[in-house]
């Protein structure tokens, strides 16, 4: 079985969870006996000879790549990475209207290109069930396009080392974000603003970007105390699954996560998890997270003061090893590709 993995071309730059999924689902499914390449735009494929291209998110950024193979007779697999604070009802009516409109202007708005997306795919593997409902609500998929395929995490972080990152610096039992500086969905000034009222070490990785928000971030993060920055780690490095292990809690006050694949690497390293309540989090962690509401100061600093109050306990550890190792996924995401 040979496949193509496929996404937008800004991902080997950009970094973050679709890579990071794209690469471990790749590796597992070579260990499974699947070939699978990542796409080369400069290449010429012969279509008849690749089982499935699967692309991962529906936006602008694939949407001309999806256009060309369902025109060429391509079979996809479409990881859609989508999610919107709207309702079905709001979208579709959205959509609705937007179709009128590039009738007489030649506008199309995101809702068309992903809708086209959606239609054209022959496999729609979403990362939750309220990311599947509001797909197949909004766009008028049918059901039978859809197979649930959870997110996963390697199984590495089980057996991290806490005492790398304590010895390099000096502290543990902190509170730990890990994600984009500066990515305005992660939603780091709401927690940098609760942190400024929790006398509690902080520690922030992740890649600084280069935009306003960012250094928003970078003034408050410079003048709280007890405050280290560590801009980027390879996702490989031991250091971060030691940081995971290190700290008392983790946060992702997100205002959206399908479901936050950092949260799920710190919850194997043993982690307290608080995180946000929207995008069908509550999936994965149950009953074993804080969940907060990400518009809400009160919400997320009530979250976090719970969570550091709490001891940690080893069900959520195991609940993730359990079920959301990406092993278990690329067995589960064979099965799909053998059925259609």
């Amino acid at each position: 079985m040979k496949i193509i993995f496929a996404s937008f071309q800004a991902i080997s730059i950009l970094e973050g969870g679709v890579k990071t999924q794209i690469l471990a689902l790749k590796n597992e499914l070579e260990k499974l006996g699947v070939e699978v390449e990542l796409f080369d735009s400069w290449q010429n494929y012969s279509i008849r000879q690749i089982d499935f291209w699967h692309l991962f998110c529906a936006h602008i950024g694939t949407y001309h790549l999806v256009r060309t193979l369902s025109n060429l007779g391509a079979k996809m697999v479409l990881t859609p990475v989508f999610f919107r604070h709207r309702s079905p009802y709001f979208i579709k009516n959205i959509l609705t209207l937007s179709k009128i409109v590039s009738k007489f202007s030649g506008f199309w708005s995101e809702y068309q290109l992903i809708n086209e997306i959606c239609q054209l795919a022959n496999i729609i593997v979403p990362n939750t069930k309220k990311e599947r409902d509001l797909i197949q609500q909004s766009f008028g998929i049918s059901p039978k396009k859809f197979q649930i395929l959870p997110n996963g995490v390697d199984e590495r972080f089980y057996n991290a080392d806490p005492n790398l990152f304590i010895k390099q610096y000096g502290i543990n039992n902190f509170i730990l974000y890990v994600g984009h500086i500066g990515w305005g969905r992660k939603n780091l000034l709401s927690l940098l603003k609760v942190c400024q009222q929790i006398d509690h070490p902080l520690v922030l990785i992740g890649k600084v970007l280069e935009n306003d928000y960012a250094q928003k971030c970078l003034a408050i993060i410079k003048s709280r105390p007890h405050t280290i920055l560590i801009p980027g780690l390879n996702h490989n490095d031991p250091l971060l699954a030691s940081a995971y292990s290190a700290c008392d809690t983790f946060v992702l006050p997100s205002y959206y996560e399908t479901p936050g694949l950092s949260a799920l690497e710190a919850g194997l390293a043993g982690a307290k998890v608080v995180i946000t309540k929207i995008g069908g989090t509550e999936e994965y962690f149950k009953d074993y997270a804080q969940y907060i509401n990400p518009f809400s100061l009160d919400s997320l600093r009530q979250g976090l003061v719970k969570a550091l109050e709490q001891k940690k306990r080893p069900e959520l550890k195991e609940h993730i090893r359990s079920n959301y190792l990406w092993k278990v996924v690329a067995e589960n995401l064979v099965e799909i590709y053998r059925k259609k």
